[in-house]
């Protein structure tokens, strides 16, 4: 291997065991939080941003560990960018103008779009900004946070967002498909909400004061205030 090859291969493994760090305090604090929601949200409540990057780097990312032929992988790449570009252009149009992307506001999403995709619990505005002000302040305070570098903050709030507007979807295409394709997304929200917050949502409740410990929801999908 030669030296410039060896000094990238050092480089992305740095950026990865960066990433797997953030991760691992992010669901720790994350469930003390959840355990003290009060003490989570009290205060001012200050976004989370981190500058926009001229060029996404989570579709390519995201692309490279899937599964298939090139060809599948430039498929899920172009699929991931579109999950992206609708996120910012729709899901939260308002932070164009600042060129900055709300890391907080991004894992909101993802949250409640995972929670919906199990329970059918749809949150509301309100909702989403409990829940923004919650988990921002848990990003934040994680100990990696302070030390990760712009592209490894970046690629975590591109990450939450391209989940947040991917689960969101195909929930609502697989509601029309019947219970199997349903579970399939169910399986996939849970797998991503154990695996990227280390939350069990069968131990979670979505509600008008955000996340919270509690039984899994029953009965009657239902908006919450």
């Amino acid at each position: 291997m030669s030296f410039a090859r060896h000094r990238q291969a050092a480089a992305a493994a740095r950026a990865k065991a960066s990433m797997k760090d953030i991760t691992r305090l992010v669901r720790q604090a994350l469930f003390d939080a959840v355990i003290n929601t009060d003490d989570a949200i009290r205060g001012d409540h200050v976004a989370l941003t981190v500058e926009r990057a001229a060029t996404p780097t989570a579709p390519a990312r995201l692309a490279r560990s899937h599964p298939g032929d090139d060809a599948a992988r430039t498929q899920a790449r172009a699929m991931y960018e579109r999950c992206l570009r609708h996120y910012r252009e729709v899901v939260r149009a308002q932070d164009a103008a600042s060129m900055h992307d709300d890391v907080g506001a991004a894992v909101a999403c993802f949250v409640a779009a995972a929670m919906q995709a199990l329970h059918g619990t749809s949150a509301t505005p309100a909702t989403l900004l409990r829940l923004e002000r919650q988990l921002g302040g848990v990003v934040q305070r994680s100990a990696s946070w302070s030390t990760a570098g712009a592209q490894e903050r970046q690629f975590y709030f591109e990450q939450m967002a391209i989940l947040a507007v991917l689960i969101g979807e195909s929930a609502a295409l697989a509601r029309s498909q019947g219970p199997a394709a349903l579970a399939n997304v169910q399986r996939a929200a849970r797998g991503y909400l154990q695996q990227l917050l280390g939350l069990d949502p069968r131990a979670l409740a979505l509600d008008a004061q955000g996340l919270r410990p509690g039984d899994s929801l029953r009965g009657a999908p239902a908006a919450v205030a």
